[in-house]
């Protein structure tokens, strides 16, 4: 039985852009086959047409067939009893996936509570210990904003292939991961599924897990075959672009111990109280950043780095230890119930997850120039959009119309969007919290050279990242995380003393 056959998709939007034109694509049982391409290119829209979730008034003519069974006109009856039994759906945005109100635990549980059955005592939790969530009980007892990114996306790939479907489609399933973790998590998938569909921009990965890849740019297959052929010796142009920005340059080494420090934690600590104990996430980091200076942070999913992004950029307040943030300690008032206010601007975050932090009932033009706003700045409409416009242009979507919603946007798009919103701002300290992991390679390419740019004009930053290659081409320093402890990338310790908190386990972390 064929997994899945794909023969003259059309898609068209509601609005008339055309996202996938006359694509065709046959995977056979056994198979793992990876879908690459740049932000837009309509790898997204490919598995949502496959699922039947396309927006209503959406036009879609060709074919689609899974295990025989055609798909594309279906009842919404048959749609359903296909997903999570015959095909599993590992969705890109997974804080999206998850129902902020209900706990992780129920989340994996809708795979067999949606299809009236109930899964094995112990079953999910043993599966989440499988993708090396640790402490798995206490763990799946919280909710979907006490997980990192990278822990959500195990969470949610374990409910993907709850019932060892014929098929999973995975669109962008490691993107929060590290290159070991995401290797162990692909190889379990491809254990309990009959064949894979991957949507990712990890070359290095699609190199390693897919036996065959297709190309796309503008809707359109540009370029398939054998995986390690195809991206060894690249023939279209797109492919050949792509492979070339995959190939990252040599770290960078930089000294600014003369210029001027912009954000500054002395010993800060972080902990979260929870249903069985505490965690701490953050314990005892000390870390200077100083202008013009990029500074990055890496580690696993769940090792403390997205606290101390908050702690530093002052938007959350540490349980102990010094915030200081234009030459101020930020919260020397926090007695008085009140922070020190800083100027409009002064920090902008880059937050992990792109799509939440844009109102999706805006206009791009409005969520670009709403710093200004912020700032006391006025200006037209008009000026407002033509602002909006530069700003898109920055991060290489000059092809956005600025009047589109959020909701139009692919998951890499609206995080370009972010980083273009952050910039309007000029802040003094930027803040970026895994801020390429959406990003096809060309794309990510564009942004950390954005980024070192912008880092040259004068501002500071820090960058939380899972991607050591790419990060150290662009930052003037590493750090790493590891159990809430703060390190430099080599040997000589940064924030925690020889035993600070080492014998707690990564996935304890936020």
């Amino acid at each position: 039985m064929t997994p899945l056959v794909v023969e003259s998709l059309t898609v068209t939007y509601p609005g008339g852009h055309r996202a996938l034109d006359q694509v065709d694509l046959r995977i056979e049982e056994g198979q793992s086959y990876a879908v690459v391409g740049r932000s837009g290119s309509g790898k997204t829209t490919l598995v949502r047409a496959i699922l039947g979730l396309l927006p209503a008034g959406t036009r879609t003519t060709g074919s689609i067939r899974v295990g025989g069974r055609e798909v594309l006109g279906a009842s919404e009856d048959v749609r359903r009893e296909l997903r999570g039994l015959v095909v599993g759906y590992v969705p890109q945005d997974p804080f999206a996936a998850c129902d902020p109100l209900r706990t992780v635990h129920h989340h994996v549980t809708e795979a067999w509570s949606v299809h009236r059955r109930r899964p094995a005592a112990g079953a999910v939790t043993s599966a989440l210990a499988g993708v090396g969530i640790d402490d798995p009980d206490t763990r799946a007892a919280q909710h979907p904003h006490q997980w990192s990114g990278g822990m959500l996306q195990r969470a949610t790939l374990v409910a993907a292939t709850a019932h060892t479907p014929l098929l999973t489609l995975a669109d962008e399933p490691t993107s929060a991961l590290d290159t070991e973790l995401a290797d162990d998590v692909l190889d379990l998938v491809r254990r309990t599924c009959g064949a894979l569909l991957l949507i990712s921009h990890d070359l290095a990965l699609v190199a390693r897990h897919a036996t065959s890849v297709l190309v796309l740019a503008h809707g359109r297959g540009v370029e398939r075959g054998a995986a390690t052929e195809l991206l060894r010796a690249p023939t279209a142009p797109e492919t050949i672009d792509l492979v070339a920005a995959a190939v990252v340059g040599p770290r960078r080494v930089s000294v600014r111990s003369a210029e001027p420090v912009v954000a500054e934690v002395r010993a800060v600590s972080r902990s979260y109280r929870h249903r069985g104990g505490m965690t701490t996430a953050v314990d005892g980091a000390d870390l200077t950043i100083r202008r013009g200076e990029i500074v990055g942070v890496l580690g696993r999913s769940g090792s403390g780095k997205s606290t101390l992004a908050r702690l530093v950029g002052g938007m959350e307040r540490p349980d102990s230890g010094t915030v200081v943030l234009d030459g101020h300690d930020l919260w020397a008032t926090a007695a008085l119930g009140r922070r020190r206010p800083l100027r409009p601007g002064y920090v902008m975050p880059v937050f992990q997850d792109p799509v939440a932090s844009l109102d999706r009932r805006w206009a791009l033009w409005r969520t670009l120039t709403e710093p200004l706003r912020a700032r006391a700045e006025r200006h037209s409409r008009r000026a407002r959009r033509e602002l909006a416009a530069r700003a898109l242009e920055r991060v290489g979507l000059a092809d956005i119309d600025v009047d589109r919603l959020p909701g139009s946007l692919s998951v890499g798009q609206a995080q370009r969007v972010a980083v273009a919103r952050a910039l309007v701002a000029r802040p003094a300290l930027l803040i970026a919290d895994e801020p390429t992991a959406s990003l096809d390679v060309s794309s990510a390419a564009t942004i950390t050279s954005l980024l070192r740019e912008i880092a040259d004009a004068g501002a500071a930053l820090l960058v939380v990242s899972h991607d050591e290659p790419r990060l150290a081409g662009y930052a003037d320093r590493i750090l790493t995380m590891s159990s809430g402890c703060l390190r430099e990338l080599e040997p000589s310790p940064v924030g925690c003393g020889p035993s600070g908190g080492e014998e707690a386990t990564a996935a304890d972390r936020r």
